[in-house]
């Protein structure tokens, strides 16, 4: 879930670094609230769980999350191939609220200017790779990805190029 606070007429975006002994992409950058959904749970349920959890957002607020779409990717490391749908949230917080972890996941968080999260994506490795794909689906949505960048259509393409079944 992208979570966003409008201040001094620009976009910010909350950031979390995963808990360096999570046992997959220790310390690196992630969403502000992600997580597995389990079986017999709604979507969107489960997204105000995880907010709750991994963010300390409360239920009057991450009520108001909005489904944005979903993502599709095929990763393919060494033998293993991995086919997975992330469906896409965004949530406006309040520009006071800060986050507080409370499931031992994330171990800090950092509220980032949406163009330098932008710049961070294309010139470092520091984010968890498929979180990239889900901001990179917000730099469309919100404008910061326009047409006229060279290779709009095949980025904006390669955002759904896996299976959605």
């Amino acid at each position: 879930m992208n979570g966003y606070v409008r201040k001094e007429g620009q976009k910010f975006l909350w950031l979390g670094k995963r808990s360096p002994t999570k046992p997959t992409y220790p310390g690196m950058l992630d969403h502000l609230v992600a997580g597995g959904l389990p079986h017999g749970i709604p979507c969107g349920e489960n997204m105000m769980k995880e907010c709750e959890e991994e963010a300390g957002i409360p239920i009057f607020i991450s009520r108001k999350v909005e489904p944005v779409g979903a993502i599709s990717y095929t990763d393919i490391n060494g033998q293993r191939i991995k086919r997975d749908v992330l469906f896409c949230y965004d949530l406006e917080l309040p520009e006071g609220f800060v986050p507080n972890n409370h499931d031992g996941e994330v171990e800090s968080f950092r509220l980032i200017p949406v163009p330098h999260v932008a710049t961070l994506i294309r010139t470092t490795n520091f984010f968890k790779r498929n979180c990239t794909l889900v901001i990179i689906d917000f730099l469309f949505r919100h404008g910061y990805i326009c047409p006229e960048y060279g290779g709009y259509l095949k980025l904006l393409q390669s955002l759904r190029s896996g299976d959605f079944s």
